[in-house]
């Protein structure tokens, strides 16, 4: 019979890159390792999973629609018991941007499943505005025994190592850029001197709230690209999967704290609906209006949308 894998926990808040260090992660092959995974949106439409099973190498199983500390909860342990069948080695839980590691790590221990290691990652870029956003930014990273500080291609690391040191001091702190991490800094048991507590009132989520966005027309690039650019100050993440009407594959769409990433992605097949996308922050339901008739107002002409699905046959 085999014995039950290890649980290794991968936290952080919003657009961190925890999904870019999962996909490194598989894409070189997980050190030898069979992984499964446990991905958990906040938002409604699941993105992350598909990515990562694009990466290939490893079962995904997707929770969507809250954190699974708490309202995702009851999910959980079904989640575990279907990656089961898949016998893997290990298996990593992806949280939500806005999950309280506590409250997972107090799920897997009453399931008497064993937890290897809690890790968190940080942007390097966007540290100090994570840590405004939100007091759950700086518990994930309490709850840690290893920081992956991420985009540290992108700035002097040195300010936000001494930020996360003074949050963290127990915590091994790794600078990584574009999720190459190796993977035997990332499986194994750690020496834990104990759980984290409860956060009090986590389950307000600070007021951050998902707005959803689809469409079944390709885009303006230019049109789309500026409206990203132009998302009220409040939408502190979004992400998707779009298509433009002049490219015959689609793109993924990263926005962090106002900085605006498209890269081409090749897919199998056209994802329905055609375009998704997932946005993130406080106080999104009285800008969600305008954020949608803008994004809306991003759909090319009949004429040239039809002569794109005709390039598409």
């Amino acid at each position: 019979m085999q014995a039950t894998p290890g649980i290794t926990i991968v936290t952080g808040f919003l657009g961190s890159g925890k999904t870019t260090l999962l996909r490194a992660l598989l894409e070189r092959g997980a050190g030898g390792r069979r992984p499964g995974l446990i991905v958990n949106e906040f938002g409604q439409i699941g993105l992350d999973g598909p990515a990562l099973e694009r990466a290939g190498g490893a079962p995904v199983v997707e929770l969507s629609g809250g954190c699974v500390c708490c309202e995702a909860g009851s999910d959980f342990l079904v989640a575990v018991e279907e990656l089961l069948d898949y016998e893997p080695d290990q298996i990593v839980i992806e949280t939500s941007g806005l999950a309280e590691p506590g409250g997972i790590i107090r799920r897997v221990r009453a399931a008497g499943l064993p937890l290897d290691a809690v890790i968190a990652v940080a942007d390097a870029a966007n540290l100090d505005a994570a840590l405004a956003a939100s007091p759950v930014a700086e518990w994930q990273l309490r709850a840690a025994d290893l920081v992956v500080l991420s985009k540290a291609d992108l700035v002097d690391p040195a300010a936000a190592i001494a930020r996360v040191r003074a949050i963290t001091p127990r915590a091994a702190i790794l600078p990584a850029a574009h999720g190459a991490v190796p993977p035997e800094l990332l499986f194994g048991p750690r020496v834990r001197p104990g759980d984290p507590a409860p956060m009090p009132g986590h389950t307000a989520h600070d007021g951050f709230e998902s707005l959803a966005w689809t469409g079944e027309a390709p885009l303006r690039r230019a049109t789309f690209e500026s409206a990203l650019a132009t998302l009220p100050r409040n939408v502190y993440r979004a992400k998707g999967l779009v298509h433009c009407s002049d490219a015959p594959w689609a793109d993924e769409v990263q926005v962090v704290c106002g900085r605006v990433a498209l890269s081409a992605v090749r897919l199998k097949a056209l994802t329905t609906p055609l375009n998704q996308l997932v946005l993130l922050g406080p106080g999104l339901d009285e800008v969600a209006p305008t954020i949608l008739a803008a994004l809306d107002a991003c759909a090319d002409t009949p004429e040239r949308v039809e002569a794109w699905r005709g390039r598409r046959v």
